[in-house]
């Protein structure tokens, strides 16, 4: 043993407990961290009438392009029939 053949002990840090582990672990936490902070701390919320205002602006939207969506559908079958 005096030679330098003596066994290998394990290393204390298991296989994945590198550097880069905790450094991708450490930028993970940064990150939920200042996720969390900036959702709650600098971001504005709308009020619940503006809320229902842009509700009413999509649901109206969505009726329109349906209704076009509809009217070109039926344009295409009307077509494609006649063609056929």
């Amino acid at each position: 043993m005096a030679n330098g053949t003596a066994a290998k002990t394990p290393s204390a840090n298991p296989k994945g407990d590198g550097f880069f582990a905790r450094l991708i672990n450490w930028r993970f936490l940064r990150f939920i961290k200042e996720s969390w902070n900036e959702t709650f701390h600098k971001s504005s919320w709308p009020t619940k009438k503006e809320l229902w205002a842009f509700t009413v602006v999509v649901l109206f939207a969505l009726i329109i392009v349906g209704a076009w969506i509809g009217t070109l559908d039926a344009i295409f079958k009307a077509i494609t029939e006649m063609i056929s």
